[in-house]
């Protein structure tokens, strides 16, 4: 009787241990492909489909080995591959990662996620039908038996899925999160199977301690990175890189901030001062205000345009989601210490947001991906209400207006029209390089003839004339449509696959795609 009970809480025990281990793969998995394909909806939707096919393949075949002589031993086998392959997870992903991308971004995130993923993820899903059988053998009521597993296995799911996002990844990163976990998995079964004279099992823990050895190969990296973390807002990288002048040769160091691989942040290092034309021309956009205007910027990033508006003495407010953004503001691009900063959602602070402003600006951004939440019809009357009667809003947007992927830039502007707005929209480069600012005011305030110099060009010889683009497809965004990420896809492969180059020309100059 005892040793059933024991037998019995030992594969409860496993039935845990594979819950856990199911999420802590699926998103350590999903934050791997983040420095090179990003976070868009199409990696998550990716990533979330080949989860469930390898869970469904793993449910079935598990269910076919579950009446068979020796399931006890193809369980614990199940269990030390997995916890093997989970472990070699990202060396796998290193070397894969941008072996597909020619072939486009969601091809590429298919096949990375079939051949590090679901190898593992189909072992595990083919535990749960095999522990049943095995307490089932024990327990007349096999429905209580399943339930009992499914319910145990997704308690571990549940607490590994907070302490993951929340602890192990911002801890200690997914390289680490991902070897501790295949460690974890594997030990117990492993013990098993040697208890049972599976004397091949031996080399499950020989190859678990070879991928914990430090690799002391890495080479030495002329990019200096001042900060690197995971988390599960995305990753967030600060580095100071050595950059050639292609016309006169000069040689400088420029600073970037990066979140997920995207480009944030970036500043000449000597000066301080931006390289990034969209925060040169929001900047400039604000020398229309008086002195002392008070401005809420929805967005931080590295803290360097709400550093100029203090600079030029207006009143800051601002707001980032990510508490480790605002420590790399202060820290790393001269954020003052004193600057008011809400660590909050955007939208919900627009909720308790105590106006009037004389200006509000949107850019946010994480990584390639805008939310779509914040730019919604519904959200724009929320801050008309918030802003004083010549007061401005301004977006942060991407260049895109014509064809099929300037359809949500299209779609921004009657939205913004729809709530009400004066559109003008400032670009930030010619053509469809670079981004646009959209501008929405209250009442007429003269911008198309505005002499303000922006770049040494008055900036109504700037703005687009929004009334030779065609509405006619555009949609509004709302609360209950929120079309914007669809809408954005192309637009967002577009501007990560600019970005990608610089994860890959860092990973060949030494640093790592993530830790």
């Amino acid at each position: 009787m005892g040793g059933g009970t024991g037998r019995r809480r030992l594969l409860l025990c496993l039935s845990f241990t594979e819950g856990a281990a199911v999420m802590i793969a699926e998103i350590a998995g999903a934050k791997m492909l983040t420095p090179v394909y990003g976070s868009a909806l199409y990696v998550w939707g990716t990533v979330l489909g080949v989860t469930l096919a390898a869970l469904t393949t793993g449910y079935y075949v598990g269910g076919l080995l579950s009446h068979r002589p020796g399931r006890r031993l193809i369980l614990y086998w199940c269990l030390a591959g997995a916890g093997l392959m989970i472990a070699f997870m990202p060396s796998l992903a290193r070397g894969l990662m941008f072996t597909f991308e020619d072939m486009g971004p969601v091809p590429a995130v298919l096949i990375l996620s079939c051949l590090y993923l679901l190898p593992p993820l189909l072992l595990l899903g083919a535990t749960s039908p095999l522990i049943i059988g095995l307490i089932s053998g024990q327990v007349r009521d096999a429905g209580a038996a399943a339930g009992t597993v499914y319910a145990i296995s997704t308690l571990g799911g549940i607490l590994a899925t907070f302490l993951t996002g929340f602890f192990f990844i911002p801890e200690y990163g997914l390289s680490r999160t991902a070897l501790a976990t295949g460690l974890l998995l594997a030990v117990l079964p492993t013990l098993c199977l040697l208890s049972r004279r599976q004397t091949s099992a031996i080399l499950v823990p020989i190859v678990l301690l070879l991928l914990m050895t430090p690799d002391d190969r890495r080479q030495r990296s002329d990019i200096r990175v001042l900060h690197m973390s995971e988390g599960l807002l995305g990753q967030l990288l600060v580095a100071d890189i050595p950059l050639v002048n292609r016309q006169t040769g000069q040689r400088r160091m420029d600073r970037m901030l990066f979140v997920n691989r995207m480009g944030q942040t970036w500043v000449d290092l000597a000066s301080g001062r931006s390289r990034m034309r969209s925060i040169t021309h929001i900047r400039a956009l604000s020398r229309l205000l008086p002195r002392g205007s008070r401005i809420l910027l929805i967005g931080l990033g590295g803290g360097v345009l709400a550093r100029d508006l203090l600079a030029d003495g207006h009143q800051v407010e601002s707001v980032e989601l990510d508490e480790r953004i605002v420590e790399v503001a202060h820290r790393y691009f001269g954020l003052p210490t004193d600057s008011v900063v809400h660590v909050d959602d955007g939208r919900h602070f627009l909720r308790t947001a105590r106006g009037p402003y004389d200006m509000v600006i949107l850019d946010v951004f994480k990584g390639e991906v805008q939310p779509a939440h914040l730019l919604t019809v519904e959200t724009f009357r929320e801050i008309r209400a918030l802003l004083r009667p010549r007061g401005m809003l301004a977006i942060n947007f991407n260049a895109f207006l014509r064809g099929e992927r300037g359809l949500s830039g299209r779609s921004l502007l009657k939205t913004l029209e729809t709530a009400d707005f004066r559109v003008a929209i400032l670009p930030t480069h010619e053509g469809e390089e670079g981004n646009n600012i959209y501008v929405g005011t209250l009442v007429d305030l003269g911008l198309k003839e505005s002499r303000l110099p922006v770049r040494g060009r008055p900036l109504g010889a700037l703005l687009l004339d929004t009334a030779a683009i065609d509405r006619g497809d555009a949609l509004v965004f709302t609360d209950d449509h929120p079309l914007l990420e669809k809408l954005n896809q192309e637009a967002t492969a577009v501007w990560r696959a600019g970005y990608r180059r610089y994860a890959k020309q860092f990973l060949a100059r030494g640093v790592p795609l993530f830790n």
